[in-house]
């Protein structure tokens, strides 16, 4: 148990305690004047939201801290749009044209506006990806202020709903700045059900669904979705006049999208097979374990078990709630509370089978990647909006005490199963999001040194798998046009990047082992921390010096980083974890004879801090 759940277990004692002894006329004033504090709407609703900020900021404190301004993966691949755009070259074929599947026509042009003022910063586009989710728990919110909960279902669904939302399960899209295309979808689609919502006239909410429609097709293959789900959600719901024809117009809208978004597509050739022959099982298991993806790291040792688990457990609810709308169905105020959360479900459960068509052939494991928690959480926010309404409204119709001591105690069941599985996941995926914030740090400190040392293998390691040259030459004309900060290091002097040793202040570490790696090769390790930033060095940089009275010159880098616990400690700071560092380089690299050195980088400036030397090391 940790020190702060210690403390919060004490304090829950410590309440439990003062309640028992305290005389019940002091905590019936109490209560009155408490209650009396939050009756009103207005001060209700602050304080849900205040309590709400507190997961909500904690993710963006998380996103921000971890974050680490260097492209990754598929914005290497935007990279030529942005300085087409600045040389004036960019035609609109390029900003059609395919990436994978999709036609992500609006991230390339957030990322080309992002870039406007001249700086390349990745960090705003996963800023952006924060701020969207804050966009969508308002949209939440609106929709359960709907739906006419009280105001303690209200408040418990909520919180519930953004513990959802802005869960780090989501590692692998948090901190990667081609992770936003994933978050708009479900906001359009909250935004869509919103306006389906409000007193606008038809035609407004038939222009704003297909505007928001649109946006979402063009955004990521599975957007399509919305077409089914948002302006469709209003005929449901509503008499609306003429709904013929406004179906016709929306079909015909939609077919139009649709011949646009398909025209010339060719499916990837690298991708596997659309719905290829796979059992039924491997099918079953891909969308079972895709949909319970928020708590697959509920249980570190097991995850396509708790995965499987869980999403087996949202399938029986959902299934439960459809057949208890189903008697309901003629009730036209039931249906417009219960539709746009079986939209929410539905947008899930169609990510789920797309994604079962589209990558079963990779292994029904692959639906373990935590990317795909993005798309699967609103089958659980879903859920947690069918319940309470469906709850509600059963305790409405019904007077007798033993059925509401059921009811409560149904929900407080259902709570506890989540929220604990749930607070586990959090503690482990925070985990991973540190190390890929590891990965990252150590794949800027490549593209950094790109031009002075070979670093493409370390590239293709850790910024892009598929062709280090994309980086190199991309990296290069983003920092001919000063878009890189701080810019390309295009030198191997190492008197020509600023230096000191590192005294403690700025930053420690030292080198422990130099040995033989094959014959051909050595192998340095240690560890390195900026203890001014609080957090582990971007890399360590090893260079030598062919005799006493020439010049250090850089000739490798660290290529790899491993979890230092005894450095946490020292430190007192979780943070320092993936505080080791090794170095593999060939002994070809330098001349026979020449002394090594050590050097923690810190790409912010950047800036080199000479680590102690433990082994003398000399090269023989």
């Amino acid at each position: 148990m940790t020190h702060a759940e210690r403390i919060s277990l004490l304090a829950f004692l410590l309440a439990a305690i003062g309640v028992v002894v305290t005389p019940r006329r002091f905590l019936r004033k109490g209560w009155d004047k408490m209650t009396s504090v939050i009756r009103p709407a207005r001060n209700a609703t602050i304080l849900i939201w205040l309590v709400a900020l507190i997961p909500m900021l904690h993710l963006t404190y998380l996103v921000r801290h971890y974050s680490v301004e260097v492209p990754t993966l598929d914005d290497w691949e935007m990279a030529p749009l942005i300085v087409h755009a600045h040389t004036g070259q960019l035609n609109f074929a390029e900003i059609f044209a395919q990436q994978q599947e999709a036609r992500t026509v609006l991230p390339k042009l957030i990322f080309m506006l992002s870039s406007a003022d001249g700086h390349l910063d990745v960090r705003d586009q996963m800023m952006l990806s924060v701020l969207c989710c804050w966009l969508t728990a308002a949209g939440i919110f609106v929709l359960m202020r709907r739906a006419d909960l009280g105001p303690g279902a209200l408040a418990v669904c909520f919180w519930l709903a953004v513990i959802t939302i802005f869960t780090p399960a989501q590692f692998e899209l948090w901190i990667f700045a081609s992770g936003l295309p994933s978050f708009l979808p479900a906001f359009f689609l909250v935004a869509g059900l919103v306006v389906v919502g409000t007193n606008l006239p038809t035609g407004w909410k038939f222009v704003w669904c297909g505007l928001l429609a649109t946006a979402s097709s063009f955004t990521l293959s599975h957007g399509l979705l919305l077409w089914g789900l948002t302006f469709p959600a209003l005929l449901l719901v509503r008499q609306v006049p003429r709904w013929r024809r406004w179906l016709l117009a929306w079909l015909g809208l939609g077919g139009i999208c649709a011949v646009a978004y398909f025209w010339g597509y060719e499916k990837p050739a690298h991708l596997p097979a659309f719905a290829p022959a796979a059992s039924a099982g491997d099918y079953i298991r891909f969308i079972v374990e895709f949909l319970g993806g928020a708590l697959a790291y509920a249980w570190n040792a097991r995850p396509g078990l708790s995965a499987g688990l869980f999403g087996i457990g949202q399938c029986v609810l959902f299934f439960a709630a459809l057949v208890c709308c189903a008697w309901r169905i003629r009730d036209r105020a039931f249906v417009a509370k219960a539709a746009p959360w079986f939209a929410l479900a539905s947008y899930s459960l169609g990510s789920a089978f797309l994604a079962a068509l589209g990558r079963v052939g990779y292994g029904a494991h692959y639906a373990l990647a935590s990317r795909y928690v993005t798309f699967s959480i609103y089958l659980v926010i879903a859920l947690i909006g069918l319940i309470a309404i469906i709850i509600q409204e059963a305790l409405r119709r019904t007077s007798p005490v033993r059925w509401r001591v059921w009811a409560y105690a149904i929900c407080v069941l259902l709570v506890t199963a989540y929220l604990v599985p749930s607070k586990a996941c959090a503690s482990n995926t925070t985990f991973f999001l540190r190390s890929l914030s590891a990965k990252d740090r150590l794949a800027r400190a490549a593209v950094l040194f790109s031009p002075a040392i070979d670093t493409s293998e370390l590239i293709k390691k850790t910024a892009y798998p598929n062709d280090a040259g994309l980086v190199i030459k991309a990296a290069d004309s983003l920092d001919q046009l000063k878009f890189l900060r701080p810019p390309l290091v295009r030198t191997s002097r190492l008197e020509a990047i600023p230096h000191e040793d590192a005294e403690g202040i700025h930053a420690s570490g030292a080198c422990e082992a130099v040995k033989p790696d094959d014959g051909q090769r050595l192998r340095a390790s240690g560890w390195a921390v900026l203890n001014a930033k609080g957090r582990p060095a971007d890399c360590v940089a090893v260079a030598y010096q062919a005799g006493p009275d020439q010049e250090w010159t850089i000739c490798a880098i660290s290529d790899s980083f491993e979890m230092r616990p005894e450095i946490v400690k020292r430190f007192h700071n979780l943070d320092q974890l993936w505080s080791g560092w090794s170095a593999t380089f060939s002994q070809s690299a330098f001349p026979a004879g020449a002394k090594l050195s050590f050097w923690a980088l810190d790409a912010d400036e950047p800036k080199l801090y000479r680590l102690k030397d433990d082994t003398a090391a000399i090269a023989r």
